[in-house]
């Protein structure tokens, strides 16, 4: 027992060393560089170890000497069987044949004590804590923690029940007393807070009370619990599970405040709808109604937003600061986010009450710029209407030209707006401002040549939305215009965009602008040679015209003899259509038809074109167009028949 005493006291004077050691080393660079590592074993330091053994660092010595004496109590092995035995300038502590740890003579210079006398308390440290764990794990205290912790586990069940019994009775009292008990509070016949309000409310702080005594057992339990397994009796539990629980109960309420507020200011805010006209009411002098209740009502409900987001607000900021409080690493912190949260605050609204009368100027600009926008929107409605109408100015230039004026307008206002701004005068704000105009100027060259394309493109009217068009490579249908782009979509719905830019500086081709009123004309080609009568292809031309859908009868289709080639002569069928957004279909219509008639009237089409010596060869007509009777002539070279049969060897 003296012993363990006086090698208690020597483990104060060394932790006495180590601290001043490590105070000096602040001003002993050279002794910064030592390391003392403590030997702990289930929470309890055994002693501390401060010197090196060949290459092992105190670290690692300590940490070695820590997973030995884990195994020793995994193992079960009696702490008396550790001893000490002396080397030549070590002392080892061993147990069996296995070394714990050795002590050399630079561990008893570093500890101020005599090498063997050293050993001979370590090794006594490391019986009596060894002791001390095996008893904590010993069949009869473990018996009588666990009762310990089932009793509790009981009682902790039994208030659970109970609480499930008492709570959920009394919430249903406070229902019955909704009319009976709570009545609502009113101002002048108008009810501003209901019966079923307060009774809510009061239902609400009984659950609080319940979640509150609920965190309280269930605190005392797991603090219970851990102080009584052998296991966790070292951990300092207690501290970090109240914060936990506190960090819990905190957030319970302030939720249910938070909702509770969100539910009267909803509730306030539907009432005073429900109030116009009644308990709000428009302000007038005379006749003259300065203020109409519905701008009240705006108003009022203006506010109920703003305290509500103020309320939240408030109510998150209070709830950080106190749920930092409840730990000691963040302490510190609600202090801190208390002055980063206020004095911002405080000088904004400073700043603000210092800028009402420049607000209250921006405000009649914004006021006056609105109706302003307005009225023109009025006049380019009418225009757009027809009610008004000028003779070289289209209802369809309205809407851009009021976009374009109300454009420029804005521009006026924000022009005139500019100098009342807060810090506009500064030269930072000044310079920052010259830096984004450069930086808009070098970063929207393409985008300004795209709206000066769209404007340009809005005045010359080349197409309308739903035109079928031809720009560049692209042909389609007219989806959307504005001032930066030109959306196409092609015959397979596929949407092109392109902008302004690249439409204005391309040949545009219109096939809508005069499909209307004198129909558009589609033609093709076809080869046909020289032994085909050309009336009679003109006429299986024709007819193969008035056998296609959407072709018009009037004006007639008509026909150009384009060429005399070498082999054939190129016929062109022009035709009339006024739906130019089908043009695709009404040629294949048209391609299959000229087929039909050519073949059924026995002409021969040459495209593609091919050559051939022939006198009487299969002609190349379909087999279903040529009479049953047909026979295929035999081959004839100036005038003889080469392949005839012996009837025909005369010729």
């Amino acid at each position: 027992m003296f012993t363990c005493i006086k090698f208690n006291i020597k483990i104060v004077l060394a932790s006495l060393l180590i601290f001043t050691n490590a105070y000096s080393s602040i001003q002993d660079p050279a002794l910064s560089k030592k390391q003392i590592v403590p030997v702990v074993l289930s929470a309890d330091t055994l002693f501390y170890i401060g010197t090196n053994i060949g290459p092992f660092t105190p670290q690692q010595r300590a940490s070695a000497i820590e997973e030995k004496l884990k195994t020793i109590l995994d193992e079960d092995q009696s702490p008396d069987s550790i001893f000490t035995e002396e080397a030549s300038g070590i002392s080892n502590i061993l147990i069996g044949s296995q070394i714990i740890m050795s002590v050399t003579d630079q561990d008893a210079a570093f500890m101020g004590i005599n090498r063997t006398e050293l050993a001979k308390e370590y090794q006594n440290s490391m019986r009596i804590t060894l002791q001390k764990n095996i008893n904590l794990f010993s069949s009869r205290s473990l018996l009588i923690s666990f009762a310990k912790i089932l009793a509790a586990l009981l009682l902790m069940i039994i208030f659970f029940w109970l609480t499930r019994k008492f709570f959920p009775k009394t919430y249903e009292k406070f229902d019955k007393w909704e009319m009976r008990i709570f009545k609502p509070v009113k101002v002048r016949s108008t009810e501003i807070i209901s019966a079923a309000g307060i009774s809510a409310f009061f239902i609400v702080l009984l659950k609080l009370i319940r979640l509150g005594l609920s965190l309280a057992v269930l605190y005392y339990f797991i603090a219970f619990t851990f102080s009584h397994l052998p296991w966790t009796h070292a951990f300092n539990i207690k501290p970090i599970l109240a914060g936990l629980l506190l960090a819990v109960m905190i957030s319970a309420a302030a939720f249910a405040l938070l909702k509770a507020l969100f539910s009267f200011f909803n509730s306030f805010d539907k009432k005073t709808t429900k109030w116009r006209g009644t308990f709000i009411k428009s302000v007038k002098v005379k006749n003259l109604e300065i203020l109409s209740d519905e701008r009240i009502v705006e108003g009022v409900r203006l506010f109920i937003k703003i305290g509500r987001f103020f309320s939240f607000i408030l109510i998150s900021y209070l709830y950080i600061t106190f749920l930092f409080s409840l730990f000691k690493f963040t302490k510190t912190w609600a202090s801190k986010l208390f002055g980063y949260i206020v004095s911002p605050l405080s000088s904004i609204i400073l700043s603000f009450i210092n800028y009402l009368p420049s607000l209250f100027t921006i405000a009649v600009i914004i006021f006056i710029t609105r109706y302003v926008i307005k009225f023109i929107k009025f006049a380019f409605g009418e225009i757009e209407h027809g009610t008004v109408t000028f003779a070289k100015f289209p209802a369809e230039w309205a809407e851009p030209t009021f976009k374009i004026v109300r454009f420029l307008v804005i521009v006026f206002a924000a022009i005139v707006i500019f100098p009342y701004l807060p810090g506009s005068k500064s030269p930072v704000f000044q310079g920052i401002s010259i830096f984004i105009g450069v930086l808009f100027s070098l970063g929207s060259t393409s985008a300004i040549g795209n709206i000066v394309g769209g404007v340009v493109i809005t005045y010359m009217r080349p197409f309308k939305i739903g035109d079928r068009v031809k720009i560049a490579d692209t042909i389609g249908d007219i989806v959307e215009k504005n001032l930066l782009i030109t959306r196409i979509r092609t015959i397979k719905n596929v949407d092109i965009t392109i902008p302004n830019s690249m439409v204005l500086g391309s040949h545009i081709i219109n096939y809508s602008s005069s499909a209307k009123d004198k129909g558009l004309i589609l033609h093709t080609t076809v080869t046909i040679g020289y032994d085909a009568p050309w009336r009679k292809v003109h006429e299986l031309l024709k007819n193969a015209a008035y056998a296609t859908e959407n072709i018009l009868r009037e004006p007639l289709p008509f026909i150009f003899q384009t060429a005399l080639d070498d082999f054939y002569v190129h016929y062109e069928l022009n035709v009339y259509t006024d739906k130019p957004n089908i043009m695709a279909k009404i040629y294949s219509d048209l391609h299959q038809n000229i087929q039909d008639k050519f073949n059924e009237g026995g002409v021969e089409i040459m495209s593609s074109h091919y050559s051939t010596i022939r006198d009487g060869n299969q002609v190349t007509i379909p087999h279903d167009y040529l009479p049953k009777e047909y026979k295929a002539p035999a081959f004839r070279l100036f005038g003889i028949n080469l392949f005839g049969d012996k009837n025909n060897k005369k010729e």
